[in-house]
């Protein structure tokens, strides 16, 4: 069985991720099996790589108002850059891939090689924060990393640009619908198959040009896909007891294409003038040619009233048969409809899953700001924070040994 290959964009959530606070979708027994590649603090890193350019930047204004005094709070307070961004890679499902099993195991391994050689396919990438996840529903992989773009004659020398720095990593934009961005992307997930390959996975592609539909439409083609899926069972039992008929009735249609050759040969028989013809009435010589004659006819005229009567009971089947292969042809096409409702069935659970992301990104914001509040807030206003927490939605925890729960998900990955 084949399993996708899945890469979107994170939320950048450094607490999450490192498990500074865990989500409900966390089980925490298992967050030791966690792997971190790097965690290193993000202002520190700025000063590392563009302390340099920015002071060559600022040597060059004569204007205090034109200088840049800290270039991790020039670049927060920027409308056009973040200060970094975040991809999130994922091989399967917690169908086919799920945290505890052998091909979770399998999948674990491969992004680890995945996350290992990444520094090596993005010089402009600076990482520095990469954290396999082991604890939620499916091993998936968050790497943090700066844009940095180098030998600009704009800016500093040395600058935060995605755009620029996908440009040098040789990623070009086309428009709207194909960015620096989604061309990268497009890369990392060839390369994470590539990966997933070598550790013997089958992979499977959704495509695109999908055709949206709606929850409701969405619902209606999963209850549609359930009874094809019954239907084709049946179908698929019937079809070989109608190959095994096939081959019985074969036999009978060379009989009787047999019969309708010797038909009129046989019509032309007259028996009766056979056995009272003029050499009937002699001698001896007569009288066995007639015993013999009249006991040739009377075979040769009962084998034909077998045949015609064999003939009809065939001519009766064939219809029949006809039916049974049109059931065929139709069950065919109903096979070939489940196929469609399954790829469909799977990018809509996409658009849901991608539905629940959202709702846990802005638990997990509010979250955070109920964390600050908390620790920044006078004591008296502490329980308002408390009574603010008891009225966010709790998700659905995973639990290993109930199929029907899912973890946190992220635009169609489950995590």
């Amino acid at each position: 069985m084949g399993v996708t290959i899945s890469g979107m964009t994170g939320a950048g959530s450094i607490r999450h991720n490192n498990r500074s606070f865990s989500a409900a979708n966390v089980d925490r027994s298992r967050t030791e099996q966690n792997i971190v590649f790097c965690s290193e603090d993000l202002k520190q890193v700025y000063h590392m790589v563009f302390d340099e350019a920015l002071a060559a930047y600022n040597a060059k204004k004569t204007k205090t108002r034109d200088k840049i005094p800290d270039y991790y709070e020039h670049i927060r307070q920027s409308k056009q850059e973040k200060l970094f961004h975040e991809a999130i890679f994922q091989i399967g499902n917690m169908s086919d891939c799920g945290c505890g099993t052998p091909d979770g195991e399998r999948a674990a391994a491969a992004l680890k090689d995945f996350a290992e050689s990444f520094a090596e396919r993005n010089p402009h990438l600076r990482v520095f924060n990469m954290v396999l996840h082991m604890d939620e529903a499916t091993p998936h992989l968050h790497v943090d990393f700066v844009p940095v773009a180098t030998e600009q004659s704009r800016g500093l020398s040395t600058r935060v640009s995605m755009k620029q720095a996908l440009k040098q990593q040789g990623f070009e934009g086309l428009g709207r619908k194909q960015t620096e961005w989604k061309a990268w992307m497009e890369r990392e997930k060839e390369a994470l198959t590539e990966i997933a390959q070598a550790h013997e996975f089958e992979i499977i592609s959704l495509g695109g040009g999908r055709p949206h539909m709606e929850l409701p439409e969405y619902r209606a083609a999963a209850q549609r896909l359930e009874a094809v899926q019954e239907q084709v069972t049946a179908a698929e039992q019937e079809i070989a007891a109608l190959e095994k008929q096939r081959k019985a009735l074969q036999g009978n249609v060379k009989l009787l294409k047999a019969v309708e050759k010797v038909k009129p040969d046989l019509d032309a028989i007259q028996p009766e003038k056979t056995l009272t013809g003029p050499q009937g009435r002699d001698g001896g010589a007569g009288e066995g040619a007639e015993g013999g004659g009249e006991s040739g006819a009377r075979r040769q005229s009962r084998r034909v009233r077998e045949l015609k009567v064999e003939n009809q009971q065939l001519q009766q089947k064939i219809p029949s048969t006809k039916e049974k292969l049109k059931e065929a042809q139709e069950r065919q096409r109903l096979e070939n409809e489940n196929r469609q409702l399954k790829v469909q069935v799977e990018y809509l659970e996409e658009d849901l899953s991608r539905e629940r992301g959202f709702s846990a990104r802005l638990r997990e914001g509010i979250g955070a700001v109920l964390d600050f509040l908390d620790r920044h807030l006078p004591e008296q206003f502490r329980p308002l924070v408390e009574k603010a927490r008891e009225l966010l939605p709790v998700p659905e925890v995973q639990q290993p040994e109930r199929d029907q729960e899912r973890g946190h998900t992220w635009d169609g990955m489950e995590l």
